[in-house]
């Protein structure tokens, strides 16, 4: 192997530490984003100036534009935020994730850092094993092996710069035209998904002095446009709202790299004759501020504009049955365990309204919430079809919640989190069991319901009444604020079905006896009665899992002494 492969390998080594340090960072995020930085995200986005300032400030600290931007679709899918305001939010994580880059610049090539990086490896590295089940010092031992693998990586290109420079001849390659060096940006950032590691080996090769800074810029400019391939793969094949993010940024990123590239020569004067910086290192970071700055006032104006275009471009096409989790990413744990549970309650008020449709009653005169109105907005959930297309919906959403909880399952979740997202899970599948149970017995409640017989028409409205009854005051508990009362109104709805399943099993049997039925109907009356006490009892189950701490839904169980299998 001669030296000048050593070197590129050298290289390479350098930029898979890199890499792999920067991996580690994102991943620790990742567990620190939590409630404080969507509430401020949630906050300050409500005009597109404060927006984007936001976006680049919270990018800025999480180093990272595609968490903010997996938050940002959350809040969209959710209705917290606009898609104005999140395209905004997007163009300030471009600002925000040149942040970056200047870390780069200063710490690790004006910076000597040789003497701390390899023992913040040693140290960090030990304190993984060491501190394997301690949470935070953990999580601190992390991002420490992940600056130091970044910084050590970085370390490894610099030096392989330099010897490749002394043992080979670039000059030749430099006569190509800039738009090649372009595409070498662009090619470098949509293979390794991260435009952190194209402007390190630009930087590397800038300071070795390979290539003069109009190269190097040029690298740049391919690097940001290479950066919205991670985002335009994300969302193929996704909703509307996906898409529309997608194009903005790469409307917005091909907008500034377009004319970045046409003016390169004068923004280099402007930044060195006027503004005043004379180092290359630094003229390259700023050109990528610049761009981005420069690039978010140009198309300021005509924000609402562009959002109208891409809402007449990109329509919503319902492919799935469910709401909550459409733009929410396992990745980001705590947003994707607020998202299930937003999903799951979704998913009881559906099985509620459902079984209400079979019993032929209607939720018109229940208050007005948001589930209510999630309703109204999406065919697949509003229940506004024959009752055997309304069951297939509620399993389809069953299985996109439990595809979407098996890859949550995947991430780190802490054993409170784990516990509870188990509990949420059994929720789902009790409400199932209801709404099946309740599907079964169409037929004989339809039947029932068009009796000539004056004494099964009065039970069924009975029976029609009463679930109405409990039905609303399931609802009722499911949707307030609150949930101080709900253990004791799910035992009290508990207890009333138990008695009218007694109550109504007694009843049928003196019927029977008084030979007011023929056999055949008092089979399905008693079939009939037990179906509807089961279905009944389990919505009951799934509500006690969904709003009950763990110890109140085991005492529930244990008071009720019903276990579904």
């Amino acid at each position: 192997m001669t030296l000048a492969s050593n070197d590129i390998w050298k290289l390479l080594a350098g930029l898979g530490l890199f890499l792999y340090g920067m991996f580690h960072l994102e991943e620790s995020i990742k567990n620190l984003e939590g409630r404080s930085f969507k509430l401020f995200l949630q906050k300050h986005t409500k005009k597109k100036l404060s927006a984007i300032l936001s976006g680049t400030l919270v990018t800025a600290i999480l180093q990272s534009s595609s968490i903010v931007n997996l938050i940002v679709l959350s809040f969209v899918g959710a209705g917290m935020l606009s898609m104005r305001n999140a395209i905004s939010v997007a163009l300030g994580a471009n600002i925000g994730g040149t942040f970056n880059s200047w870390l780069v610049a200063i710490l690790g090539f004006k910076v000597n850092l040789d003497s701390y990086t390899l023992p913040i490896v040693a140290i960090c590295g030990i304190g993984l094993v060491l501190f394997n089940k301690h949470k935070q010092l953990r999580l601190i031992s992390r991002i420490g092996m992940g600056i130091g693998l970044l910084f050590l990586g970085l370390g490894f290109m610099k030096e392989s710069m330099e010897l490749l420079l002394q043992n080979f001849d670039f000059k030749p390659y430099l006569d190509k035209p800039r738009v090649v060096f372009v595409l070498i940006g662009f090619v470098i950032t949509a293979l390794v998904q991260t435009s952190s590691a194209t402007v390190v080996l630009a930087l590397s090769a800038l300071y070795t002095q390979i290539i003069p800074i109009e190269t190097a810029v040029a690298v740049i400019i391919g690097a940001e446009f290479g950066t919205t391939i991670k985002l335009l793969l994300g969302s193929i094949g996704g909703i509307a709202a996906k898409q529309k993010v997608a194009v903005a940024n790469i409307l917005f990123n091909l907008i500034t790299s377009v004319y970045g590239f046409l003016l390169i020569g004068p923004i280099i004067h402007f930044l060195s004759g006027v503004i005043g910086i004379h180092d290359p290192i630094y003229i390259l970071v700023s050109f990528q501020t610049f761009l981005n700055i420069s690039g978010v006032i140009l198309v300021f104006f005509f924000l609402d504009t562009f959002a109208d275009f891409l809402d007449r471009r990109f329509t919503e096409q319902t492919t799935t049955s469910t709401y909550f989790l459409e733009t929410t990413s396992p990745e980001i744990t705590d947003s994707a365990l607020q998202m299930i549970d937003k999903e799951v309650s979704l998913f009881v008020y559906r099985v509620l309204k459902f079984n209400l449709d079979i019993i032929g009653a209607s939720y018109a005169d229940w208050p007005d919430n948001d589930f209510k109105k999630i309703l109204l907005t999406k065919k697949k959930i509003n229940g506004e079809h024959g009752y055997k297309e309304n069951y297939n919906f509620l399993k389809q959403a069953e299985g996109e919640i439990l595809a979407f909880y098996a890859q949550l399952s995947l991430t780190t979740l802490e054993e409170s989190s784990q516990l509870h997202l188990n509990q949420v899970m059994a929720s789902l599948r009790n409400a199932m069991y209801s709404a099946k149970g309740m599907k079964d017995i169409f037929e004989d409640i339809k039947n029932l319901s068009n009796s000539s017989n004056t004494i099964k028409y009065e039970a069924f409205l009975k029976m029609q009444a009463y679930l109405t009854n409990i039905y609303k005051d399931l609802s009722d508990v499911l949707v307030q604020d609150t949930k101080v009362e709900a253990f004791e109104i799910l035992t009290r709805n508990l207890n009333a079905i138990k008695q009218e399943y007694e109550d109504w099993s007694n009843t049928f049997i003196l019927q029977a006896g008084d030979k007011r039925f023929k056999e055949l109907d008092i089979s399905t009356l008693i079939n009939l009665n037990r179906e509807v006490y089961s279905s009944t009892k389990a919505i009951i189950l799934s509500l006690k899992d969904l709003l009950l701490d763990k110890d109140n839904a085991d005492n529930f169980e244990n008071l009720s002494g019903f276990h579904l299998k």
